[in-house]
């Protein structure tokens, strides 16, 4: 058996959570929780480079080929015992990569930041939004105002900014609506902010006389008399960040976004989550807030209705939306557009629809904050989901990501063609490359994507291995992230059109090795294909992006961007990336 028998026990509808635990003692740490529910042993360190937190992948190709076998029928349906999946029927493809990240939880169950009898559920996606941060943000706000009880909000980095002030005012507005009905609503908030007191305690609680200074703006609980506001600052010194992004509304809806609340030119991408699922997200965010609630959540423990789901313009955060209004080029900064409307069949919608569906599978696929330096902790559900979308690809996988250079993701693409698996790549051009230069880091996307094709032997290999550069939708060539005008921060992976992996998680060494990310693997090929088809319309990088086979983006006369020649050389590397590691403490870097 792949799963042991403790792990299935632990996995199934019996089992405890910290949900059920808090439950029992609403005035607890759900930390402290966490330890006597799922008592872990410490990990031994082999060796003094571990230690020293200096270690590098030993293991990538291990991570790549171990279980290189496809999972017997036995092992998939112990899989599926695992999940709360009710009466709907995971597709194989869906139970290799489940079953693989569940392995990770044999030596840490909480190594995905979720109880393990909630990892694996059901949900519905009535929206999912692709397009600038003012109209995430926006979704985000309608959603607000209209709660009812409790919202659970976290986000890497909160910076005071138009979009936090949009934020801000749908609390103003929430309070004002509860007090006309005579109630109150709970709000947790969590960022991260690197604080020296976090060297002691990780997670943080902030005062209102903080939160409400210059560089954040909260409302202070003055301005908010019918809400109850909480707000916890969480990291693990010196690199473990929290990088989570989400919503949770009421214990009825989450909202998965890869943005942080801020203003920046990118294009992202957010989930609008219903069904049970919400309550695998509601379990996680107790963990992560890991203090005592104060005051408690008030839906916990409560029954939480959920029955028929609409879809389009039944559903009450979409009808009242302006979608036509919203269509057009609003991809970034205003800047020249260089390809014109009428070169293009589709528009600019930044609002998907989904075609109406009955509840599918879904698994969190998350992974824990690792404050250490070193390339050591991929024992992880995110990382061991990523690994096995390539691992068990049929025909095709599609990554977009801002940066793709964590060596196992690059060994395990490198892998998948070889075996004639088409990949296919969208990255930004120079996103992060001062970051990106520091040591143990990945390097920049125009390293990787040089050495990729170099390690390539056949040009039938190169064919199939489709490397893009992110191009807005109304440029004919992409522009370099360092301008500021047209960049990408989607996260998401696609398997043969069927399977999905949306949330936080970048391809990059952070993400891979220290972060704490929030994703949600899907089993849906109707929202898979949907999404694609958002993806080629919402930009051009398919259109225009498209590398040559040395990595290098040329125009149609053969001219490359300038600058755009393969990434930075020489001895000052590691010194550019030095700047970016202090942009990135400020916030200011690609996060």
């Amino acid at each position: 058996m792949i799963l042991s028998d403790n792990l299935v026990k632990l996995t199934s509808a019996s089992s405890p959570t910290i949900t059920s635990a808090l439950v029992a003692d609403p005035t607890a740490a759900p930390g402290e929780l966490a330890k006597s529910l799922f008592a872990v042993k410490q990990r031994r360190l082999s060796n003094l480079l571990d230690k020293l937190s200096l270690k590098k992948d030993k293991t990538i190709e291990e991570n790549i080929t171990e279980n290189t076998n496809e999972p017997t029928l036995e092992d998939l349906a112990r899989a599926a015992e695992c999940g709360r999946f009710g009466e709907t029927k995971p597709s194989d493809l869906f139970l290799k990569i489940y079953l693989e990240s569940l392995r990770t939880l044999e030596g840490d169950p909480l190594a995905g930041v979720v109880s393990p009898s909630l990892t694996g559920s059901t949900g519905v996606m009535p929206l999912t939004i692709l397009s600038v941060i003012p109209d995430i943000i926006g979704h985000m706000a309608d959603v607000i105002v209209q709660a009812k009880s409790e919202i659970i909000l976290a986000t890497n980095f909160w910076e005071a900014s138009e979009q936090a002030e949009t934020i801000t005012n749908a609390f103003k507005e929430l309070s004002k609506r509860a007090g006309e009905r005579g109630s109150r609503v709970v709000v947790k908030l969590m960022y991260d902010r690197g604080n020296p007191k976090q060297v002691v305690d990780t997670h943080q609680i902030v005062e209102p006389e903080e939160y409400t200074g210059d560089r954040v703006k909260l409302p202070h609980p003055n301005e908010i008399p019918n809400l109850d506001l909480e707000v916890v600052n969480f990291h693990v010194p010196p690199v473990g960040t929290f990088h989570s992004k989400y919503m949770i509304v009421d214990r009825r809806i989450v909202i998965l976004q890869s943005n942080n609340i801020q203003d920046r030119v990118n294009v992202e991408m957010m989930t609008h989550l219903e069904g049970p699922i919400c309550d695998s997200f509601y379990d996680m965010a107790l963990l992560s807030w890991s203090k005592p609630f104060t005051p408690p959540l008030p839906l916990l423990g409560k029954d939480v209705a959920r029955g028929k789901y609409d879809f389009g313009n039944d559903h009450t955060h979409i009808q009242e939306k302006d979608l036509e209004g919203a269509k057009g080029d609003n991809t970034g900064a205003k800047i020249t557009a260089t390809e014109p409307k009428s070169a293009s069949s589709t528009e600019f919608s930044p609002h998907i629809l989904h075609s109406p569906h009955e509840p599918f599978p879904m698994a969190l696929v998350n992974r824990r904050p690792h404050g250490r330096p070193g390339h050591s902790d991929t024992s992880v559900p995110q990382d061991a989901a990523f690994l096995a979308a390539f691992r068990y690809a049929k025909k095709k996988v599609f990554v977009q990501t801002p940066t793709f250079n964590a060596p196992p993701v690059v060994a395990a693409a490198l892998a998948a063609v070889k075996r004639g698996i088409e990949v296919v790549i969208i990255s930004d051009l120079g996103f992060n490359d001062e970051g990106e230069l520091l040591p143990f880091q990945g390097g920049t996307n125009e390293m990787v994507a040089s050495s990729m094709y170099k390690e390539l032997e056949t040009e039938e290999q190169k064919k199939l291995l489709r490397m893009y550069w992110y191009t807005g939708k109304d440029q004919k060539t992409p522009l370099n992230a360092k301008e500021k005008s047209r960049n990408c921060h989607v996260k998401l992976l696609i398997v043969d059109d069927q399977v999905g992996i949306q949330g936080n998680g970048n391809q990059d060494v952070q993400s891979w090795y220290h972060s704490q990310e929030i994703n949600v693997l899907i089993d849906s090929p109707s929202v898979c294909q949907e999404w694609m088809k958002a993806i080629d319309s919402n930009q051009n990088s398919l259109l225009h992006g498209e590398l040559d086979k040395d990595g290098i983006w040329r125009d149609e006369d053969g001219k490359p961007l300038p600058g755009a020649t393969g990434g930075p050389k020489g001895p000052f590397k590691s010194l550019i990336g030095v700047k970016g590691a202090v942009q990135r403490v400020k916030g200011e870097g690609g996060f």
